[in-house]
């Protein structure tokens, strides 16, 4: 029966040939509604009829007791007063232009005065010895009443903002309350996402069974309930779980982990329970949770802490609504990029039971997400995005978002309409390096020390044939440095013992040539590079098994605390970096020339590519003997 030829079917969803099932009315005021909640109304109502008493009570009470008003006489009456000897004080009203006479017989007048004869006035009442004050003008019973009704007004008014503040029930944030209204279809598919083929391949399945869950309940197949998007920050997991909404065509619930966590006792598990709820009313549907260990780290320890059984108890709620999932085509996506802290009854098999790794991408992957996000920008014949996936090894997916998005800001600023290699060089420095500070003062010395000690970097990188090549150096300042040599990468999981002594030498350059520069003295330019080169041969020496200290790994805590094994340990990993800071400056000593040339062309220009250091380099290229 079609939904044409029967009045009461259920819309249907012309993207996905799903019935979309209404939310289910509820009465205003009630839980997960907009509305007001009726106590809440009646709170405020009680509240402000309370304050419109205590104003009225208080202005009565202030007319009540309020002196009955002084008889106004003229001021030549008043002066005839004062010469008399009937005045024994007077107060000015300067705002109202007018005296209070207080006479001897108890009596209170008040005179009005020219503005400038306040001064005469005042001189003639002191010839009387009348005592002589001032007071600001007030604004009479108004005033009054204002005075002591503020106070009032106050008090409710606290009493409403923390009524509002300590409501548990409402959820907070727009954010959590669209998640629990709307479950909205996502038009984004796996069309929209590169570079994490593997993870799209193992969450098709995941779209199949929301399709057709009928294949697998033919073959008596269990169905996975859930699967954990394991990865580091950026790489997409958010994306490739609103694919699979889209894909399927389904409803998609998304909430972090962190909406979960309140300090209020009950908030947390009431809302996965709201959550779980929603979802099933839509029959197939998919429930993302991002940052999942905010709420599912592993339970233990008596810390005492309210906040940590408040979470816990989130927990359990969460475990027990997954459990509750038998015959719902509902399936829970969560992502982290902290798995090992997750609670072992959350991962094991019945709930998120997949783990679904989202790594960075790889060159291919990268080529393939600029590939994506430069679709809508105007592209000069000169970007070679292969190119750039090559320069940017380790990057994430947001990463290189931003990259694309940096490279059309440069094209902006520099009030062109294309987008060409050199904005994109612009922008990889940009988000690898930082921004450059252009306006930092940098005095001439400082500009030279710089400008060698890059290009110790530079040249050891370009001459040394297991070193990875440079893509560009600078002496403008990026971020905290005042100078960067920036490396292409590679995507090699396995590290070589050669290109590892190619790294430290490399490292170790600049020093050696601030040494050539200043005949044997140098900066404390290099301590950067000495820390990084120290991390690098300390992990040679106590874990790769790279030197003749031995096979057996040492940990962490053993060089922490020292002894003959730590003693031994640092003897060999300072030997390495003096054989590497020797082969740099042996390297340097050969090529002194060069060297002279990439500094002083580094001074003039400030930043130089990779192909002009290889103009440089092919230009003074020592002649064989």
């Amino acid at each position: 029966m079609t939904a044409q030829s029967d009045p009461t079917s259920a819309p249907v969803d012309l993207r996905g040939r799903l019935p979309l099932v209404p939310a289910p009315q509820k009465p205003p005021g009630g839980d997960g509604s907009p509305d007001t909640p009726w106590w809440r109304r009646r709170a405020v109502v009680v509240a402000v009829a309370v304050g419109l008493v205590l104003v009225a009570g208080t202005t009565a009470a202030v007319l009540a007791t309020r002196a009955p008003a002084p008889e106004r006489v003229s001021l030549s009456s008043a002066l005839g007063l004062v010469e008399e000897g009937e005045v024994e004080a007077a107060t000015f009203d300067d705002a109202a232009a007018q005296v209070r006479l207080e006479l001897t017989d108890g009596d209170v007048v008040v005179a009005a005065h020219p503005a400038d004869y306040a001064d005469e006035l005042t001189q003639a009442l002191l010839d009387a010895r009348v005592a002589v004050e001032s007071e600001a003008g007030g604004g009479g019973v108004v005033a009054e009443v204002a005075g002591r009704v503020l106070p009032v007004v106050l008090v409710v008014g606290v009493l409403l903002l923390v009524l509002r503040a300590v409501n548990p029930m409402r959820m907070t944030g727009e954010r959590a309350r669209r998640a629990l209204t709307s479950g909205e279809v996502p038009t984004v598919t796996f069309a929209d996402v590169a570079g994490a083929d593997e993870a799209v391949d193992q969450l098709r399945e995941m779209v199949q069974l929301l399709r057709q869950p009928e294949r697998f309940e033919a073959v008596g197949a269990t169905r996975p309930r859930g699967a954990l998007l394991v990865g580091p920050p950026g790489t997409g997991k958010t994306l490739l779980a609103r694919a699979v909404a889209g894909e399927a065509q389904v409803p998609f619930f998304a909430l972090a982990g962190s909406d979960f966590v309140e300090s209020f006792v009950g908030v947390g598990a009431r809302r996965v329970r709201d959550l779980f709820a929603e979802a099933r009313r839509c029959e197939r549907a998919i429930i993302f949770i991002d940052e999942i260990d905010a709420v599912g780290r592993a339970r233990g320890g008596a810390s005492g802490n309210g906040g940590d059984g408040e979470r816990e108890n989130t927990l359990i709620s969460l475990l027990n609504e997954m459990d509750g999932f038998a015959g719902s085509s509902t399936i829970v996506l969560a992502a982290t990029n902290r798995a090992d802290t997750l609670d072992p009854a959350l991962t094991r098999p019945g709930r998120l039971d997949r783990q679904v790794q989202v790594p960075n991408p790889d060159r291919r992957g990268r080529t393939l997400i600029l590939e994506v996000h430069a679709r809508s920008r105007p592209l000069s014949d000169d970007v070679d995005l292969v190119q750039i996936a090559r320069q940017t090894p380790g990057m994430s997916g947001a990463d290189l978002a931003q990259v694309v998005n940096e490279a059309a800001m440069e094209a902006a600023r520099r009030g062109v309409t294309v987008v060409d290699a050199s904005c994109f060089q612009a922008a990889v420095a940009t988000v690898a390096m930082g921004r450059a500070r252009t306006s930092a003062l940098v005095t001439e010395f400082d500009r030279t020390i710089t400008a060698w000690h890059e290009a110790g970097h530079t040249l050891a990188a370009a001459l040394l044939p297991d070193a990875d090549d440079p893509v560009s150096v600078t002496i403008v300042p990026r971020g905290p440095a005042g100078g960067i040599t920036w490396m292409s990468g590679n995507d090699d999981v396995f590290l070589p013992r050669r290109k590892a002594l190619a790294q430290l030498v490399v490292a170790l350059a600049g020093r050696a040539a601030e040494e050539r520069l200043l005949d044997g003295e140098h900066t404390q330019g290099a301590s950067g590079d000495l820390q990084g080169a120290t991390d690098l041969a300390t992990r040679m020496v106590t874990q790769y098994g790279m030197t003749d200290f031995g096979y057996a790994q040492v940990d962490a805590e053993t060089l922490r605390v020292g002894g003959q094994v730590a003693a031994r340990a640092h003897a060999a990993v300072d030997r390495l970096l003096r054989e590497a800071h020797q082969q740099a400056t042996d390297l340097l000593a050969v090529h002194g020339e060069l060297l002279e040339a990439v500094a002083a062309a580094l001074l003039v220009e400030e930043t130089l590519s990779g192909g002009r250091v290889r103009e440089l380099i092919a230009a003074h290229e020592p002649v064989p003997a």
